[in-house]
């Protein structure tokens, strides 16, 4: 093999080499036979026997595929003097950047490279070079990935040993693929990437299959968190917030979901409170007078998934009364039926809709007929009696009536001006105000919003209709004073505080178990049973088994999950719920046996194993791009830390245990200064501010996590942690389910620690289990992994303990681990499975 000093020898040969063909026109094929085999052969050390030519692939003919044991890779060659377009002086770029301009090569080699099953490539020119990797195994986003640039021969030669490092056989060999001295290109090596078929989904039991399918149906009983839409299901199942039903508890304190500390919004926090004071302040948009005022429109804000909708229809259907609703008769629109051609044309369709609406929920009123369109029009018509209509009204009435039809039909038609003219008619007439309520409009980006702001305040200046819009807190906090949300100066905010998670899932399951009935029998095998036949009055007894697992101790860890990583957001706690019982790793059958032959049992269903079907879905095994579940472990990109995101979230707690709820916030740059001052990157600390944000691990101080848009962190927000980074930093760590969950997928960054734990990983069957000693081991090493890549960390952040995976163990993974190795001294040897 060649070593570097005489590789740089033979390069500067090569170069004047090359400088003798700068007048010539080389074409492809001489670029490949004098330039690049020259380079690759003579100044790098590769041998024929490495090189593959022109090989045939699905999609054509690659020029070189090098070869070493374990490692492979293609190179492109296009022909000499046609340049890449490369930004100046940077030496390395992602492949999203360098696509701008070279899209068409890029191309061609990925093509080349995904065909043949590799990961790495070098597109040149005989003069420049990228080098890189152009596809990814373990579905991360390839454009992220960073390429080395060389822009030109001298560029070469005044970084040689860069380039010798990078892409010579002998530093291949050592580097067991392309080398880099450059931090920022640190990859680890990851489980899940070397795991064939690792997308492959679960083989469920016939029994479980079945039953899920009743399940299914079952539980769209209880999740429905927001279609409250009839009476007694709204008195059943809705959560009468009172004084804001919550324990005690530190956490709680800290971390209860608070109305908005602003002067304009009504912090009441009883939902009975709420409902009278929005009561008296819709009786004062009583018509009065004939030109009567547009009322104060009412905008009520709330967290993400807190029950802004579900509280609308308690108003409006539980508790408004009869008569009280009779003088206010009320339009309301959804927006989430609207597509996007639909919010396009806002002004024509939605007004179609709210009028469609009227004559739908009104009939008494008549609008659509003769008389009353008369009534409606009666200025316009009286003027035209008295001008233009006089003489056929006096003298030919089937000219009259032809033309009146037409002024009616082309007005009608008119929906904006006719709905405006509609209102105008029931305030003059018949004393009665038109409440518009805009509902879930901020599921959508912020341009649909702006429409429908603008919409509600057209309806509210125009047709002097009462206005209800729901928002979104985190919207509101951050454009109440900007166009058009500045529009209503003077509205009443209201405040809906989310009712605590567990009543809200206790009622429904209540109310499932207590109104819905299920007839036949499904046949199946359960584990390694025989045939089994189940009754499916049977899912009744599942449904109690839960009800048990919940609520049957005060410290369900279940319920805990779900209340302090989803609180506020009570929809995404039913979403995860109803995500648990529709898993494939949830054994509906076996859990119904379990029930059925210990009905008294307080925990039928473990908590490993609700975590497990949470995260996995229907999955063999863990990927944190798609889980619900999140990976603290996983470094942001470029980083190698993976105890940075720990380390923030813990030092953001300490300060509210210290500080409390009061001062809790602290400004970004505060903990940026912090952690830069400890030794930290100040680029890695934003990166991970940002994916905890992204996460929902912290929140600032204007809910700007409470969007679904733009999450990014400014340097002057103040943030602080949430209950879901509370939960994770301070319990959901200290689980072996979760460590053992977390190692699928983790990058190891040490080559013998991570052939370690793929040598123990245990892999799937085809339901989805894992040998138990196998995760029991697999789980220790990667413990052991993080205990020595925490010792490369001398960086000290004042009352951060240094010792991350100490203090795991200490509360409670190691007692855990000890317990989950007795189980496993008691399983059949020849099952093995847990």
């Amino acid at each position: 093999m060649i070593n570097l000093d005489e590789s740089l020898l033979k390069f500067k040969s090569f170069k004047e080499e090359y400088n003798n063909y700068l007048n010539t026109d080389l074409t492809e094929s001489d670029t490949r036979s004098k330039l690049i085999d020259e380079l690759f052969k003579t100044v790098l050390g590769w041998v024929e026997k490495d090189i593959n030519r022109e090989k045939y692939v699905q999609v054509g003919y690659y020029d070189y595929q090098f070869s070493i044991p374990g490692f492979q890779f293609v190179v492109e060659a296009k022909k000499a003097y046609n340049k890449f377009q490369l930004p100046v002086k940077h030496k390395s770029l992602t492949l999203g950047s360098f696509k701008q301009g070279n899209s068409e090569v890029l191309s061609q080699i990925r093509q080349y490279i995904f065909e043949a099953g590799l990961q790495s490539g070098i597109i040149t020119n005989g003069n420049q070079f990228v080098i890189g990797n152009f596809t990814n195994i373990d579905g991360s986003d390839w454009q992220k990935n960073k390429c080395i640039l060389f822009h030109d021969l001298d560029d070469i030669e005044n970084r040689f040993v860069e380039f010798y490092n990078l892409i010579s056989k002998n530093a291949i060999i050592e580097n067991g693929g392309f080398g880099t001295s450059n931090d920022d290109n640190i990859k680890g090596s990851i489980i899940l990437s070397s795991i064939p078929n690792k997308d492959k989904e679960l083989i469920r039991n016939t029994l479980s299959s079945s039953l899920g399918v009743i399940i299914d149906n079952v539980f769209g009983e209880i999740y429905r968190y927001e279609v409250l839409d009839d009476k007694r299901l709204i008195e059943e199942c809705f959560i009468e917030n009172e004084e804001i039903k919550k324990n005690k508890s530190d956490i709680e304190k800290l971390f209860a979901d608070r109305p908005p500390e602003l002067a304009e919004v009504i912090p009441a926090r009883n939902t009975k409170s709420i409902a009278k004071q929005i009561q008296t302040e819709m009786k004062g948009h009583s018509v009065l007078y004939q030109d009567s005022e547009a009322p104060k429109p009412i905008i009520i804000v709330g967290s993400k998934g807190a029950g802004k909708t579900t509280f609308i229809n308690y108003l409006f259907k539980a508790s408004f009364s009869d008569a009280f609703l009779a003088e206010r008769p009320y339009i309301y629109l959804d927006f989430r039926k609207y597509t996007d051609e639909d919010l396009e044309n806002m002004g024509s369709v939605v007004i179609r809709d709210a009028i469609d609406y009227l004559y739908d929920k009104y009939p008494n009123y008549n609008l659509h007929t003769s008389k009353v369109l008369k009534r409606i029009f009666y200025k316009e018509i009286k003027q035209n009696d008295d001008s233009i209509w006089t003489y056929d009204k006096a003298n030919i009435l089937d000219r009259y009536n032809e033309k009146l039809n037409s002024f009616l039909e082309k007005h009608r038609d008119d929906r904006e001006f006719f709905f405006n003219k509609l209102s105008e008619y029931l305030i003059r007439e018949r004393r009665l105000r038109l409440c518009v309520i805009i509902d879930n409009a901020d599921q959508f980006d912020i341009n649909v919003q702006r429409k429908a702001f603008l919409f509600a305040q057209s309806v509210n200046r125009k047709a002097k209709c009462s206005v209800i819009i729901s928002l979104r807190e985190g919207y509101y906090y951050r454009w109440r004073h900007q166009p058009p949300f500045d529009a209503f100066d003077k509205s009443n905010v209201y405040h809906i505080t989310a009712p605590p998670y567990s009543e809200v899932l206790q009622k429904r399951i209540d109310y499932a178990l207590e109104n819905i009935k299920i007839d036949g029998k499904s046949m199946g095998i359960v584990g390694n049973w025989a045939s089994v036949q189940m009754d499916h009055a049977a899912i009744k007894d599942f449904l109690q088994g839960i009800k048990q697992s919940l609520f049957g101790s005060e410290n369900s860890e279940m319920l805990s999950f779900l209340e302090e990583t989803t609180y506020p957001n009570i929809r995404e706690g039913l979403e995860i719920f109803k995500h648990f019982l529709l898993s494939g790793h949830t054994e509906v059958a076996q859990y119904i046996l379990r029930v059925q032959i210990s009905p008294e049992s307080k925990q039928p269903i473990p908590f490993w194993e609700f975590l497990k079907a949470v995260a996995m879905d229907n999955k063999k095994y863990y990927n944190h791009e798609i889980s619900r579940i999140n990976n603290l472990f996983f470094p942001a990109e470029n980083s190698f830390n993976h105890f940075l995101k720990i380390k923030i979230l813990k030092f953001l707690f300490l300060r509210v245990e210290k500080l409390g709820y009061t001062e809790k916030f602290i400004p970004t740059f505060q903990v940026l200064n912090t952690f830069t001052n400890a030794g930290y990157k100040a680029n890695l600390i934003i990166l991970e501010l940002n994916e905890l944000l992204r996460y929902r691990f912290i929140e600032t101080d204007d809910s700007v996590s409470d969007k679904e848009f733009d999450i990014n962190l400014e340097g002057h927000q103040n943030i602080t942690i949430s209950a879901k980074g509370n939960y994770y930093v301070n319990k959901l760590i200290n689980k072996f389910t979760y460590l053992d969950l977390m190692l699928h997928d983790t990058p190891i960054f040490e080559q013998a620690s991570y052939d370690n734990i793929r040598r123990t990983f245990p892999i799937s069957n085809e339901e989805g289990k894992q040998n138990l000693q196998a995760r029991i081991q697999t789980t220790q090493l990667f413990i052991h992994y993080l205990q020595q890549q925490e010792l490369k960390d001398n960086s000290q952040v004042e009352g951060i303990s240094n010792n991350i995976v100490g203090d795991m163990l200490n509360n409670g993974l190691d007692q855990e681990l000890k317990r989950i190795k007795g189980i496993q001294q008691r399983i059949d040897n020849n099952t093995g499975k847990y």
